[in-house]
């Protein structure tokens, strides 16, 4: 007898070995989904239990080929209940479970990001300094800033995507390594750059108009990073992929955000030395909202 964890990141079960092995057949289970024997302590991905291993020879992925709910109709249909506590909770349950990896690694890619700020802060801090202490705009002053963010915009993203693909990695029990968090400088380099590029233009023509559709489309497009770096789609797919889901509970994914913000805040006020274990959780939180919303349909009911 198994019990397994549905893509809704509920507990199913227990089950019996025909059951597994219909619902595999079915596709509501994959490598990937989570499970372990009644008599087990610990979870371990379905592609772990030798017992199953011919019912996925029979159906081998393609690995170049895209996931199949990218293009689904059926799958974009799909609801999902999102658990805001419970995603916080399970985040800090896998920080704790992998604590000095999770710190150091997050911690060593956030010190990276401030490094490469303070280099680009190098370029615009003149500018700024002259538009908002001395009042003094310039045409030279504004497209200096201008171009500094184009072109900061998408190394924040890549290495955003990284960290997304390390925490994505420790829920799915895979060995998560320092490689993933610089995963974005891999094979989805080109979408990831392109991805942020687009997102910033248009949700900054969102923020122009009347400030309200800039805040949708920022919490719309949120996930649309670990969809390239995670789902290998093309960056426009990405965003409508997100902007779908998202928006069928767009006010619940918006309170998310906010508790996801209060606890980087709560972390600062920590003698900022708390940061560096708030925003672990923070990013597995927001992982495990992302595989609520977009993972594959799993068992459906207790």
């Amino acid at each position: 007898m198994y019990i397994i964890i549905g893509g809704d990141q509920k507990e199913y079960g227990p089950i019996a070995t025909d059951d597994v092995r219909k619902w595999i057949a079915e596709g509501r289970l994959n490598e990937q989904s989570m499970m372990k024997a009644e008599s087990d302590a610990e979870w371990r991905p379905l592609s772990a239990f030798p017992e199953f291993a011919d019912a996925f020879a029979t159906k081998p992925p393609a690995p170049d080929a895209p996931p199949a709910f990218a293009t689904s109709a059926d799958w974009q249909e799909r609801d999902y209940e999102l658990d805001i506590g419970g995603c916080i909770s399970r985040g800090w349950e896998l920080v704790k479970n992998n604590f000095w990896p999770s710190v150091g690694i997050t911690a060593l890619v956030v010190v990276i990001i401030a490094a490469v700020n303070q280099l680009f802060g190098l370029f615009t801090r003149s500018a700024i300094n002259s538009m908002i202490v001395q009042h003094q705009f310039s045409v030279g002053g504004i497209f200096i800033v201008l171009l500094v963010t184009v072109i900061s915009a998408p190394v924040y993203t890549i290495f955003t995507a990284g960290l997304f693909k390390y925490y994505l990695r420790l829920i799915r029990g895979e060995n998560a390594t320092i490689g993933d968090a610089f995963s974005g400088f891999g094979p989805s380099l080109g979408q990831l750059v392109l991805l942020s590029l687009v997102q910033m233009v248009l949700i900054l023509i969102g923020y122009a108009l009347c400030l309200i559709p800039g805040i949708y489309l920022a919490v719309a497009w949120y996930f649309s990073i670990p969809l390239v770096i995670d789902k290998r789609m093309n960056f426009w797919e990405a965003l409508k992929l997100s902007r779908k889901l998202v928006s069928k509970h767009w006010f619940i994914v918006f309170a998310f955000m906010i508790v996801y913000g209060l606890l980087a805040v709560s972390g600062i006020i920590a003698c900022c030395i708390g940061i560096f274990v708030t925003m672990p959780i923070g990013f597995a939180a927001l992982m495990y909202a992302y595989e609520t919303i977009f993972s594959e349909s799993g068992p459906q009911g207790r």
